[in-house]
C-alpha cells in the first residue's frame, strides 16, 4: 500500500514528511521536483508538492471578443505566461500517482487549498477527487500534523471545493468579460487598442474609494472657534477646554471669552472614576493586517506574506482566518512554557505560568475552517527570521500573551471649572494597574495626563482665556488597512483576496499613495463611465449577494452550478447594456487625457484582465520594474539623450509615478515627478533639455522643470 500526500508547496511537503516519518524521510526527485518517501504505520508514504495553483481557467478556443463563457481548466503555464515551472510539478504528480494506491490532500484547509488539491487530483493525477482523503490542520507542528494524520477526513471538503471553483469561474467570467468590454469601448471610441481592466470585487472597491475622493473634493471647510483656559496649579500650567467643543459663531465665541474673563474661576465639581480595559481579542487576519500597518507600516499584502512564512516555518498558525477564538483543546501552558525560553517574553510568561488556570479572552467572530492566529510554541532559530518576520512574530506572540493577563485599570479624572457661569473641563487620565499593557504596550498607547489634586470650591488661578479659530476638515483618506476594514464591513472579497485586490488597483494605475490613498484621474473616469452607463458593474450590493451565495455553497445550502448559472445570466444582461452604450463609455474613458489609459495584464486571485493582450501595446512591452500608462500615452517631451518620447509611467511595485524614456531599456533617462495633481505637457524645455510640465491640483496650477537641480520653478 502506497499513500501519496499532496502538499501545497515544497517547504510544506518537507515539513509534513519530517513530522510523519518514523525516522528520517528519504528525499528523492522526479526531474527537478523533490519529494519525500518514508514509512508510517506499516505504509509506504510519498509526500509530493504542488506549487500553489497548478491549473487555471482559460477559453476553449482563442477569441478576442466578449462575452466568452466557454472555458476549461488547463495547466497554469498554458493560461498564464511566466508559469513554466508548474510543468515540472504537474509531471511529478502524474508520475508518482501511478505508484499510489491511496491519495491524501494536505493543502491549506480553505477554499483555495481545496481547489488546488481537487484540480491536482483530477487533472494531474487522473484520480477521482472523491476517492481522496483529507488531512486537516491549522499549524505545521509535528503534533498538529500527527493529529491530522490519525484523524483524517474520509474525503476532501466538497463544500469548500465547490465554493472555490465557483469563485474562480465567477471571477473569470466577470474579470475577463468586463475587461474586454472596457478595452473594446476604448477601441471603438479611438480606433486604438488600449487595455483596461476591472473585476467582480475590484470595481465596487474602486467605487467606494472614488466616493471618498468626491467627498474630499466637494468638501467646503467651515470656520469654527474653540475656547481654552490656561490655568496654573502648583507652579504647573494646564489647559482646560470650554464645555462646548465647537462654536460656529465668532460673535458668540467673543462674548463667551469676555464674560468668562470677568468671573472668579473656581472648581465646581471633580469627577473621578476607574475604568477596566480588557485585553484585545485574538488576531484574525483583518485585525492582524490593521495592527501591523499601525505598528510597522506594512501593507496588508506584505503582512499576509509574512504571516504565511511564519506559518510555513511552524511558528504560528494558519493566517487566512476570520476567527477570533482559540481552539478549546490547545495546550496554552505548553506554548507559554516554550515562549518563556525567549528572554524578551520570559517575565510575562512566568507570570502567566503562576496562574492556576489559563483562560484567554476571545472575540465574537468564528471561522469554521481555522481558529484565530496564535504562536505554536515552536521557537525560531537564532538568525532564522528577517527583521520584518521578527516584527510580526513579536506582534503575534505579545498579543497571545496579553489574552491571558488581567485587565488594565485606568483612572479618568474630570475637573469642571466655573468662571462666571461658563464651564471649562480639565481632563486627566493615568494607568493604575498595567495588567496586559505590560506585554503589549509596544503596540498600544494610552495617554497619561496626570493632574494634581483638586477639591470642589477651591479657587483657580487663571492665566489666560482665549479663542482659537479652526476649520472643519474633510473626511480622511483611506489607508490600505482601512480599505481592508471597509471591504470586511461591506462583505466584499475574502480574507485571502482583499489585500491583493488593493495591490491590483495600484498596479492598474487607478490609485496612488501608499499611506493616504488618492484615486487617479483614470480611476475616477473608469468609475464615472461605469456608474453612469452600467452601474451594476460597480455595485457593492450585487457583489455582496454573490459572496453570500458562495458561503451558501460552502455550507451545502446552494449548488455551485446554480450560482454559476445565475451569475452568468446577470452578467449577460450587464454586457448587453454595455454593448449598447459602448461608444459613450469609450468616449468618457478617453477624457483621461493627461493620464492616458493603464495597460494591464495577468490575473490576480481569479480577477483577470483581458487575457489576450494585443501585441504592440504596453501590456506586452512594459519595462522591468515599471508600468507605462499604455494606450494613449501622455508624451511630456523629447528625451534629451536619444530623442525618444518622455512618457508618464508607474512603478509596478510601489505604484508611484515617474517620467521615463519610451526607448527603455536601451535608454535609461528618467525624471522624478510629484505624486499628486494632473500632469499637463507644455512643450517647453529647461535644464539640459528637461521638459517643463504643468501640475494642476484642484484650483491651483503651476509649472515645473523636471530636472531636480533646476532653481527656477515658475509658480
Amino acid at each position: 500500500m502506497v499513500t501519496l500526500i499532496i502538499a501545497e508547496k515544497p517547504n510544506v511537503a518537507r515539513k509534513i514528511a519530517y513530522a510523519l516519518a518514523e525516522g528520517k524521510p528519504v528525499r528523492k526527485t522526479v526531474g527537478k521536483v523533490s519529494y519525500y518517501e518514508f514509512t508510517r504505520d506499516g505504509k509506504r508514504v510519498i509526500v509530493a508538492p504542488a506549487v500553489g495553483h497548478l491549473f487555471s481557467l482559460a477559453p476553449k478556443t482563442k477569441t478576442y471578443g466578449y462575452p466568452v463563457f466557454d472555458i476549461e481548466w488547463v495547466p497554469v503555464y498554458v493560461a498564464e505566461k511566466g508559469k513554466g515551472y508548474a510543468r515540472d510539478y504537474i509531471k511529478a504528480l502524474a508520475t508518482l500517482a501511478k505508484r499510489a494506491d491511496e491519495f491524501v490532500v494536505a493543502c491549506d484547509y480553505d477554499t483555495e487549498g481545496e481547489v488546488i488539491g481537487y484540480t491536482a487530483l483530477k487533472y494531474a493525477c487522473g484520480v477521482d477527487p472523491s476517492k481522496a482523503k483529507r488531512m486537516k490542520f491549522s499549524a505545521l507542528t509535528r503534533k498538529d500534523l500527527l493529529k491530522a494524520w490519525y484523524n483524517m477526513e474520509p474525503t476532501i471538503n466538497f463544500g469548500m471545493a465547490d465554493a472555490g471553483i465557483a469563485r474562480h469561474i465567477l471571477d473569470w467570467y466577470w474579470g475577463v468579460n468586463l475587461s474586454r468590454a472596457l478595452t473594446s469601448a476604448i477601441k471603438r471610441a479611438s480606433g486604438k487598442w488600449m487595455v483596461l481592466s476591472t473585476g467582480r470585487v475590484q470595481g465596487p472597491t474602486l467605487k467606494f474609494l472614488v466616493d471618498r475622493e468626491r467627498e474630499i473634493e466637494n468638501f467646503k471647510p467651515t470656520p469654527y472657534w474653540v475656547i481654552k483656559m490656561l490655568l496654573e496649579k502648583n507652579w504647573e500650567t494646564y489647559t482646560a477646554t470650554y464645555e462646548k467643543e465647537r462654536i460656529f459663531d465668532e460673535n458668540e465665541a467673543k462674548r463667551i471669552v469676555e464674560e468668562a474673563k470677568k468671573g472668579l474661576a473656581f472648581v465646581e465639581r471633580v469627577e473621578v472614576k476607574q475604568q477596566k480595559r480588557n485585553p484585545p481579542v485574538p488576531f484574525d487576519l483583518g485585525t492582524l493586517q490593521r495592527e501591523a500597518y499601525s505598528a510597522f507600516g506594512y501593507s496588508p499584502k506584505k503582512t499576509l506574506e509574512l504571516a504565511q512564512r511564519l506559518y510555513e516555518r511552524g511558528l504560528s498558525s494558519y493566517p487566512r482566518t476570520s476567527s477570533q477564538k482559540l481552539p478549546k483543546n490547545l495546550n496554552f501552558r505548553s506554548i507559554i512554557q516554550n515562549l518563556a525560553k525567549l528572554p524578551e517574553y520570559k517575565p510575562f510568561a512566568h507570570e502567566l505560568l503562576g496562574k492556576e488556570k489559563l483562560r484567554p479572552i476571545e472575540g465574537k467572530k468564528e471561522d469554521p475552517a481555522h481558529p484565530a492566529i496564535y504562536p505554536t510554541g515552536e521557537l525560531p532559530k537564532p538568525g532564522e527570521l528577517t527583521r520584518d518576520e521578527q516584527n510580526l512574530y513579536d506582534l503575534i506572540v505579545r498579543r497571545f500573551l496579553a489574552l491571558f493577563m488581567e485587565p488594565a485599570v485606568r483612572e479618568i479624572m474630570k475637573v469642571i471649572i466655573n468662571s462666571n457661569s461658563h464651564r471649562f473641563i480639565l481632563s486627566g487620565a493615568r494607568t493604575l494597574k498595567e495588567g496586559w499593557l505590560k506585554v503589549y504596550e509596544k503596540y498600544v498607547k494610552f495617554g497619561e495626563v496626570i493632574l494634581p489634586p483638586f477639591r470642589e470650591g477651591e479657587p483657580v488661578k487663571v492665566l489666560q482665556i482665549k479663542r482659537e479659530k479652526k476649520r472643519t476638515k474633510p473626511p480622511a483618506r483611506y489607508s490600505p488597512a482601512s480599505v481592508i476594514k471597509k471591504m470586511e464591513d461591506l462583505g466584499i472579497g475574502t480574507k485571502a483576496t482583499r489585500a491583493q485586490i488593493i495591490e491590483t488597483l495600484y498596479q492598474r494605475g487607478y490609485m496612488e499613495g501608499r499611506k493616504k490613498i488618492k484615486v487617479t484621474l483614470l480611476g475616477m473616469r473608469v468609475v464615472e463611465a461605469l456608474e453612469k452607463n452600467v452601474p451594476d458593474i460597480v455595485s457593492v450590493e450585487l457583489t455582496r449577494a454573490f459572496e453570500e451565495k458562495m458561503e451558501e455553497i460552502m455550507a451545502g445550502k446552494a449548488r455551485k452550478e446554480d450560482v454559476i448559472k445565475e451569475s452568468k445570466e446577470q452578467l449577460v444582461k450587464i454586457l448587453k447594456v454595455f454593448k449598447e452604450k459602448e461608444l459613450d463609455i469609450g468616449k468618457m474613458l478617453l477624457e483621461t487625457t493627461g493620464t492616458g489609459v493603464t495597460a494591464s495584464k495577468g490575473s490576480v486571485n481569479g480577477e483577470k484582465s483581458s487575457s489576450q493582450a494585443h501585441p504592440g501595446t504596453s501590456a506586452s512591452r512594459g519595462g522591468k520594474g515599471e508600468k507605462s500608462e499604455g494606450g494613449k500615452r501622455l508624451v511630456l517631451g523629447k528625451c534629451p539623450k536619444c530623442g525618444g518620447d518622455l512618457v508618464l509611467r508607474y512603478n509596478r511595485k510601489t505604484g508611484k509615478r515617474f517620467v521615463g524614456c519610451s526607448n527603455w531599456p536601451k535608454c535609461n533617462v528618467t525624471y522624478p515627478i510629484l505624486q499628486r495633481g494632473e500632469v499637463i505637457p507644455t512643450g517647453k524645455t529647461c535644464c539640459n533639455g528637461a521638459p517643463v510640465v504643468k501640475i494642476r491640483e484642484k484650483r491651483r496650477e503651476y509649472e515645473i522643470c523636471l530636472d531636480m537641480k533646476c532653481k527656477e520653478w515658475k509658480k
